[in-house]
């Protein structure tokens, strides 16, 4: 299992689970942290993953061949928040569309066998931080 990683399954179709995680990854700044975190995640069967703390400026997907990943942060700075969607070859044919709110929320919509699922993925401030702050973000 990766450290920091909450992985869940949930029923695809009658033949196939579908494995959902989520991970607080403190940053994708860092050159190839994103092709470190994809190569990490193919070894398990996650193939959707919710990330918090992307960290990356503005909004966006990056489409590959091994993976789609959609991301938000904020608009202003680089190194805050973001959240995002990592999406393995394989459930990228079952998306229906992808929300973002602000840095903090976005959605997932997946199409299922008899019902789609939601995923919402939200990021909020650290326990480290003031009340004060807390209540502005």
């Amino acid at each position: 299992m990766i450290k920091g990683c909450r992985p869940w399954h949930v029923l695809w179709n009658k033949t196939d689970n579908l494995y959902i995680g989520m991970w607080n990854v403190m940053t994708l700044l860092k050159p190839g942290i994103l092709q470190e975190l994809v190569e990490e995640i193919a070894k398990t069967q996650i193939e959707i993953l919710a990330l918090q703390e992307v960290r990356w400026p503005g909004k966006g997907q990056i489409n590959k061949k091994a993976y789609l990943f959609y991301y938000s942060g904020t608009k202003e700075k680089t190194g805050q928040a973001g959240t995002g969607f990592l999406l393995m070859k394989k459930t990228q044919k079952h998306i229906i569309n992808f929300e973002l709110h602000n840095e903090r929320l976005c959605k997932l919509r997946v199409k299922g066998k008899y019902n789609n699922i939601t995923l919402i993925n939200a990021y909020a401030t650290k326990e480290d931080k003031t009340e004060e702050i807390k209540e502005v973000l």
